[in-house]
């Protein structure tokens, strides 16, 4: 009998695997569920850190505003510079969902359901995984190194939702490859949640688009007449991406919500000025995970095609491209790249143990897997998962230490938001990440020139917001053009340079980072 290293086998469960005790048992499945709780409170700053960017401030008050008027908004609710602007609010599910959370549980719970969104991804990584490769522990390792390099966009934020939906299509797909055609009914109702939550979601067609094309491209590789097998697996992929396309029209925008998304992610200008969608600096701590992902899944993608997998190799050289160009795209790379990264690190390790020098070392590995799976693929109830969950619960409740919810102080100043407000600005001028902070404080008594949602802004409001900060030659014309009354920076800005300066200024905070300034009567009013 053929073994090795990383070798699946068929084994059945042993008496003692059945028995009560064993099923309360921790599994696998259960340490990468609670894989992120780990990192969050053990290695990173808890919840603070999912609070770290201020698009979830805006986003909980557009939910707000949906359940306080029955109705998704149409035109813009936060801004001074663009007022009564048509406006798609295309994550307004999210929204809704995480204001009416935050209304019954404030910034904790919204924290908590996110964790969750997270320790669901890492559940479903390692369970697709080891459903390709039936090896639990290669599985769990490639499951630690995917989570690990996808904690860059770890952000309470609706493109959480993608990731658990992307790996719930790779699910579905890969049981319709494995012969249960009918999975991939549930695709085009999930699409139509997905459409709902997050612009994210056309990745699940473009997974079915890839499926379909590796079918095919296999099939002509094989050089033989294409069975009616495979032209059966093809069709039915197109038919479910056809189904979901369909399905991606039952929102409150129609198609135009689609006109709206295509016509901002085309927009390269503007994309290139906003920081999520510029490449990665591979100075940053954690970029170690995308490198060495990024060289394995190179060569994981051509051992797929060699392998016929050419599906997965689509995938990963699209997300591997997606991730170069995008570093917000990076956390998907590693996430899919996991699969075909394992199966080709259990090709090699298969061809390794064949080798006379690892011969005793093989059939002690291999006798010590084989007795843990049967006890891993017993019956479990998921004891240490639930238990995990309601421990940050209670945590989050008591808000003490690590599990004190709050949008991260190092990033948003909270005093000199106050000061600002207490001051009763019109037309306060700030940072985009501040505004959205803003907005999240004092909405609706205050609005702002310039936040997150850059798809609505457009470039032309951006440069101008550009060159006020950075106090260009019309700096001064742009602030009087939008009656600024006050301006909220960091003390560095060149701006604020400019203001200390400027005898229409009046020095109202300054705490050593942020610094606000009043424009005097008669000046920039």
């Amino acid at each position: 009998m053929q073994t090795a290293l990383a070798q699946p086998w068929q084994v059945t469960a042993s008496p003692e695997a059945s028995r009560w005790y064993v099923r309360l048992l921790p599994s696998l499945t259960d340490f990468a569920f609670v894989l992120p709780l780990f990192l969050l409170f053990g290695m990173l700053s808890g919840p603070t850190r999912l609070l770290s960017d201020g698009d979830t401030g805006w986003h909980i008050r557009t939910g707000d505003w949906i359940l306080t008027h029955g109705r998704v908004p149409t035109v813009d609710l936060f801004s001074f510079s663009m007022p009564g602007k048509p406006w798609f609010a295309w994550e307004w599910g999210w929204d809704l969902l995480f204001a009416a959370v935050h209304r019954s549980a404030g910034l904790a719970g919204v924290a908590f359901v996110n964790i969750a969104l997270l320790c669901l991804a890492s559940a479903l990584v390692f369970r697709l995984i080891r459903r390709y490769t039936d090896h639990d522990v290669l599985a769990f390792g490639f499951t630690i190194f995917a989570v690990c390099g996808s904690v860059i966009h770890w952000w309470a934020r609706p493109h959480l939702v993608s990731w658990v939906f992307a790996l719930m299509f790779s699910h579905l797909i890969l049981s319709a490859e494995q012969g249960n055609r009918k999975a991939l009914l549930y695709a085009p109702a999930l699409m139509v949640l997905w459409t709902n939550l997050h612009g994210g979601f056309f990745l699940g067609i473009l997974l079915l688009l890839a499926s379909a094309a590796g079918e095919a491209l296999q099939a002509i590789l094989d050089g033989a007449r294409i069975s009616f097998a495979a032209y059966r697996r093809v069709l039915d992929y197109l038919a479910c991406a056809l189904a979901c396309g369909l399905a991606t029209l039952v929102n409150p925008y129609g198609w135009a919500l689609h006109g709206h998304l295509v016509s901002y992610l085309r927009d390269s200008t503007l994309l290139d000025n906003i920081a999520e969608f510029q490449s990665l600096s591979f100075h940053k701590p954690g970029s170690i995970f995308f490198e060495c992902m990024l060289l394995l899944g190179a060569a994981a993608a051509f051992w797929c095609f060699s392998n016929k997998r050419a599906g997965l190799a689509f995938i990963v050289l699209f997300w591997a491209h997606a991730a170069l160009f995008s570093c917000r795209n990076i956390p998907l790379f590693m996430l899919f790249s996991a699969v075909p990264a394992a199966l080709l690190t259990q090709h090699v390790l298969r061809r390794l143990g064949r080798k006379p020098a690892f011969a005793t070392l093989r059939a002690e590995i291999t006798d010590t897997l084989r007795e843990f799976k049967r006890v891993e693929r017993a019956g479990r109830v998921y004891a240490m998962s639930g238990v995990g969950l309601l421990v940050v619960a209670a945590g989050l409740a008591s808000g003490k230490g690590v599990f004190h919810s709050e949008f991260n102080p190092k990033n948003f100043p909270s005093q000199a938001i106050d000061v600002a407000h207490k001051a009763g600005f019109k037309h306060l001028f700030t940072t985009d990440q501040w505004a959205d902070y803003l907005i999240y404080r004092y909405y609706p008594s205050e609005r702002v020139f310039f936040d997150g949602r850059s798809d609505f802004y457009g470039m032309d409001l951006l440069r101008k917001y550009q060159h006020m900060i950075n106090a260009q030659f019309d700096c001064e014309e742009l602030l009087k053009k939008y009656s600024i009354d006050g301006v909220m920076l960091k003390s560095d800005a060149p701006l604020a340079t400019l203001l200390k300066h400027s005898s229409a200024w009046t020095l109202l905070f300054d705490d050593g980072s942020t610094i606000l300034f009043e424009a005097r009567k008669g000046g920039a009013k």
